[in-house]
């Protein structure tokens, strides 16, 4: 089996925190005890633009991992609600058929989960999955 390619969603992101009208400029992961602090005290609201990865033919799959968030939110592509997300080590969602040829990937997050003294970092990337 062929490993899937990982694009790391590092930054830059911009973050807009409670009823704040300007948006910070966040680059991951480094900016997580910066987003956790904000979303500590409110809503959070985190996007990013990427444009469609290429070589992705028909039979290939694109997912949106989510891997060790210690929030509860919803993710959105564009216009698109790709649902809603809770803590757990990792969530994967298709993606692929709402890839424009530019997107906006948005992080709402909506509750701060309980934080241990030490957590994993978090990380958001895309993976595709070739045709098999």
């Amino acid at each position: 089996m062929t490993e899937p390619y990982i694009i790391r969603l590092n930054g830059p992101w911009e973050m807009t925190a409670g009823d704040q009208h300007e948006s910070d400029r966040v680059k991951l992961p480094g900016a997580w005890p910066q987003i956790l602090t904000a979303a500590s005290q409110g809503t959070v609201i985190l996007k990013r633009w990427f444009h469609r990865p290429t070589g992705i033919d028909d039979g290939s799959q694109v997912q949106l991992h989510l891997i060790d968030l210690p929030f509860i939110g919803e993710a959105w592509i564009d216009d698109v609600c790709l649902g809603q997300f809770a803590t757990m080590p990792q969530q994967t969602i298709d993606i692929k058929q709402h890839l424009g040829t530019r997107c906006c990937l948005t992080i709402e997050i909506q509750k701060l989960a309980p934080l241990e003294k030490t957590i994993p970092t978090p990380q958001i990337s895309l993976a595709i999955l070739p045709t098999q």
